[in-house]
């Protein structure tokens, strides 16, 4: 099992860069304090993303991704997250927080793909 540090390390290496640019490429203005306080939304995002899974089930033994720990409940995440960031945001005029929600999500998914390259894996 991969520890918290690496989870969150290599969370934020795959997860601020693509959402830096996914700014850079679709937001309307460049405005450089806006992204400083997306990346650091983002950032703290991120970081829960990739701590959860092991908050929420703790890895007291080598057996203990269950429910938390699969692809399934990662797809619904993602999922409500999508509907979220691009259908009820948008409609309030935020799309600040489309990118955390996306920040959250990346280190979600890089928590999963972490344990599944572990000898046990994921359910």
């Amino acid at each position: 099992m991969s520890g918290k540090i690496t989870h969150v390390v290599i969370g934020e290496i795959i997860g601020l860069p693509l959402v830096g640019l996914v700014y850079y490429f679709f937001s309307s203005e460049l405005n450089y304090f806006r992204l400083a306080l997306i990346l650091f939304a983002t950032l703290v995002c991120i970081f829960l993303g990739a701590i959860l899974p092991d908050l929420i089930e703790r890895p007291t033994h080598p057996d203990h991704r269950k429910f938390f720990h699969s692809w399934f409940i990662f797809a619904l995440t993602f999922i409500a997250s999508f509907v979220m960031a691009l259908v009820i945001i948008p409609l309030y005029g935020h799309l600040f927080y489309v990118y955390p929600i996306f920040g959250f999500c990346l280190g979600y998914f890089s928590h999963l793909l972490l344990d599944s390259t572990t000898k046990r894996s994921l359910t």
